[in-house]
């Protein structure tokens, strides 16, 4: 195992640095994350830094939150109620770094739905998080692993906007894809909506990382490619061509987003979708529901298996935890554990982490299914998952675990050494 490491600083720097931390914490206990979204309408640009929501409660609480790592005046702080109105979001937070003489500002913005809340001391600044009732840490070293985490992302998004620059034409859908999914649909009006452009951007690139591969090999970029045999594709699965783990990262958020607005618009319509038809009065015809109607087969049957367990509210952040940080994977012999330890994290009863599990399979039924054995070893990971982010798994079982790997006692010998791997992978792509 390389013996380079990767460190974040205890003070996180303003700006990107700040804005990591910050959904760290968010992400860390508990909430779903969203970052950097942005709307151009074109003349004007809205940024927001993150939109966080909490699906533990009876209802699902959103909440936009913004950071500032160097001055700032009661502008800001409206500028974020205005957004707040605008979104029709009721609750909000300002993160800063120091009060610039406006110790009053908490009191003013409270009664506006915005928390004003100043960390310039980071020792203290989970704590702080916790005391403010924002959200309570079950593993606080998840908030590092959510940096490095966020670090590995925004790492590969300059990668594809780099390679798109210079006219990779894989690399230029890849970029128009991913603004699509974290942006576009993000402004919706409704869940459905969100969901009709989710499908149609989803139908559009079924093969983004194979066709970009092919490019890669010479041949030419086709995001519709019936399956094939390509060199650079088969490489990446073993941590090659971060451009293609890039790709593979944003098919996977295009997942994650379609179950998170699955869990929406389930929540939205607890009875089932609209009906559309002929009025009660049978004079006039309604088209309410005719969106989610329009929408794939493989949605409606997921949409019904969703409804039956009873804790999907959580099934998005579940995932969401399960990619970017938990690796995609679990180990096959330690299976009892390491879901033990997945409903202690995301408050799903231990006994539904196997049906929580079945959420990919359910919306996006494959060949096979979502989940895979590759080889000799005890890694039973999601396909596709990029190894930058399988390493960032890795790292998390050896501190859960050993430190080394070295009393780490696995059914099948390979499975140390593929858990180096991919920590090595995503060192150096980090360093």
């Amino acid at each position: 195992m390389s013996e380079k490491v990767v460190t974040l600083p205890d003070i996180p720097g303003a700006g990107e640095e700040l804005e990591d931390y910050i959904a760290a914490l968010f992400q860390a206990s508990g909430h779903f994350v969203e970052k950097q979204i942005v709307e151009s309408d074109p003349a004007d640009l809205l940024e927001l830094d993150i939109v966080t929501t909490d699906y533990t409660g009876e209802e699902a609480v959103r909440r936009l939150t913004e950071v500032k790592g160097g001055k700032w005046g009661y502008t800001d702080l409206f500028k974020v109620v205005g957004w707040m109105q605008y979104l029709k979001i009721q609750q909000g937070a300002f993160f800063h770094t120091r009060w610039d003489d406006r110790e009053t500002a908490p009191g003013r913005m409270k009664p506006l739905g915005l928390d004003v809340v100043c960390f310039d001391d980071f020792e203290t600044a989970p704590e702080h998080f916790e005391e403010m009732g924002f959200g309570a840490f079950v593993e606080p070293k998840l908030i590092g692993l959510w940096r490095h985490s966020y670090c590995v992302e925004r790492r590969l998004v300059k990668l594809i906007n780099e390679r798109a620059k210079k006219g990779e034409e894989g690399a230029k859908a890849a970029k128009t894809y991913h603004r699509q999914i974290n942006n576009g649909t993000f402004f919706a009006r409704a869940p459905e909506e969100s969901l009709a452009m989710l499908y149609e951007a989803y139908g559009e690139h079924p093969r983004l990382t194979l066709g970009y591969a092919q490019e890669i090999d010479g041949g030419t970029f086709d995001p519709q490619t019936p399956p094939a045999i390509s060199t650079s594709y088969q490489a990446m699965f073993r941590g090659k061509y971060p451009e293609l783990q890039a790709c593979a990262y944003f098919e996977h958020r295009a997942r994650l987003s379609i179950l998170k607005a699955a869990v929406d618009y389930g929540l939205a319509h607890p009875e089932g979708p609209p009906e559309f038809g002929m009025s009660e009065d049978g004079k006039s015809f309604s088209f309410q529901g005719l969106t989610y109607h329009a929408l794939p087969a493989t949605f409606h049957s997921g949409m019904s298996w969703l409804r039956e367990q009873p804790n999907f509210r959580l099934y998005a952040t579940f995932w969401q935890q399960l990619l970017w940080a938990w690796g995609g994977f679990y180990l096959d012999d330690r299976e009892e554990k390491e879901f033990d330890w997945m409903s202690k994290i995301s408050g799903i009863p231990v006994e539904e982490i196997p049906t929580a599990l079945e959420a990919f399979d359910r919306f996006f039924p494959i060949s096979d299914g979502w989940f895979v054995t590759a080889g000799p070893t005890d890694v039973r990971m999601v396909r596709m998952v990029p190894w930058v982010f399988q390493g960032l798994g890795a790292h998390l079982r050896r501190g859960q675990y050993e430190s080394d790997f070295s009393k780490l006692d696995p059914s099948s010998r390979f499975t140390r050494s593929d858990l180096a791997k991919r920590i090595n992978c995503t060192v150096d792509f980090l360093l």
